[in-house]
């Protein structure tokens, strides 16, 4: 898809027979592409409003920001014995879920096999199952679906993570909370810069850590030398949180410290918005899938947050104005559960997380609804 503000191009890594070439009845034979979706928009068009940093986000020689990511398509070998719909799977924090929920498959993110087809409900049915990376904060390990987003440099601000040990014995954390998710470098490695508390219960008050009881650090181990055994260093890290002594289980560790190079999360909807475009109204041989009429959206928890933030936020109209999804089915999705519907509009937030950030810098939203407005912990304003 090419425009006058965005363009989609993507290119297929791996085509082979899905279920080892088995028959869904009348629908017949599936087939899987999988591949990189490539993306440039342009950051000063409508198409692009409420996207927080891409007015601050690098550009080409055209003046486009450019993006990617991973993308994944189950569809019918011959498409026109398929229904003309796709079923858009928002992986939920870059996992492919919709064959194991409407299936009753094995969960997989790389489903190949007979048996990754569950009782083949979508198959029979002759829906085009298709999945992108949308979450730009998820590391690559798993078999997640990565989106690859621009970074601002130079900017910073506030961020706050909650750490909850679970047993004993952890004493390094990513400042993100998760291994599987890229966190905001500190810009100071300094704690005296930067505040660790910890409680009890939410609503408990904070306990200051003294500064010299924890640093910005990661260990690291491996075979010693001269018959000492296995070894381990103490590394500084601008992205590790570590306590020489432990995290005590049972208790709400904070940290609320200095974080630089936000990612420019919000291009995760513009992401899905351009794919799904390109999908339905492009040329079908390009699309490789054939004439679409109608496309459908559906993700759970994390991800129907996300799906109503995407239809609230105004991105369901493609940049000429088309409908994106004819329908959309959020799961479980709990209003606001831990930030997620604010963090692709959020400076210095993270996505695929169970805690919460801060940030200097919510962007207005682009429906007239009214929003209500809360102050954290830390003194930043959210939305």
């Amino acid at each position: 898809m090419a425009g006058t503000t965005n363009r989609v191009e993507f290119s297929v890594a791996e085509r082979f027979p899905f279920a080892d070439g088995h028959e869904f009845g009348a629908v017949g034979a599936y087939e899987r592409l999988v591949g990189r979706a490539h993306f440039a928009v342009d950051p000063h068009v409508p198409a692009q409003k409420g996207i927080t940093d891409i007015d601050q986000a690098p550009v080409d020689a055209m003046g486009l920001v450019r993006f990617a990511g991973d993308f994944s398509i189950l569809k019918p070998v011959d498409p026109e014995r398929g229904n003309r719909r796709i079923f858009f799977d928002y992986g939920n924090r870059g996992n492919k879920r919709i064959l194991q929920f409407f299936n009753d498959a094995p969960a997989s993110n790389d489903p190949r096999t007979f048996e990754h087809a569950g009782n083949g409900f979508l198959m029979r049915r002759g829906y085009a199952i298709v999945w992108l990376a949308w979450q730009g904060d998820l590391l690559p390990g798993n078999g997640r679906m990565v989106l690859d987003l621009p970074t601002v440099p130079a900017v910073t601000g506030p961020v706050r993570v909650e750490y909850i040990p679970d047993r004993r014995g952890i004493t390094t954390y990513p400042l993100s909370g998760h291994a599987s998710t890229r966190s905001h470098p500190a810009v100071s490695l300094d704690p005296r810069e930067a505040r660790l508390t910890r409680r009890r219960y939410p609503d408990d008050p904070r306990i200051p850590l003294p500064p010299e009881s924890w640093r910005f650090a990661r260990v690291e181990r491996g075979a010693g030398l001269d018959n000492q055994g296995a070894e381990q260093a103490i590394i500084p890290s601008d992205t590790h949180i570590h306590i020489p002594a432990g995290f005590e289980p049972g208790w709400i560790y904070e940290l609320v410290y200095t974080g630089r190079d936000p990612l420019v999360l919000g291009l995760g909807h513009a992401a899905v918005r351009d794919f799904v475009s390109f999908l339905r109204y492009s040329d079908p041989d390009a699309a490789r899938l054939g004439t679409i009429d109608k496309a459908y959206a559906w993700g759970r928890s994390q991800t129907g947050r996300c799906i109503r933030d995407f239809v609230y936020r105004g991105f369901n109209a493609d940049a000429s104005g088309r409908k994106v999804f004819d329908g959309v089915l959020p799961h479980v999705a709990e209003p606001g559960a831990n930030g997620s519907i604010t963090a692709l509009r959020t400076r210095l937030c993270r996505v695929a997380s169970n805690t919460r950030t801060i940030s200097t810098r919510p962007t207005p939203s682009r429906s007239p609804m009214p929003k209500r407005r809360t102050t954290s912990p830390a003194g930043a304003t959210r939305s």
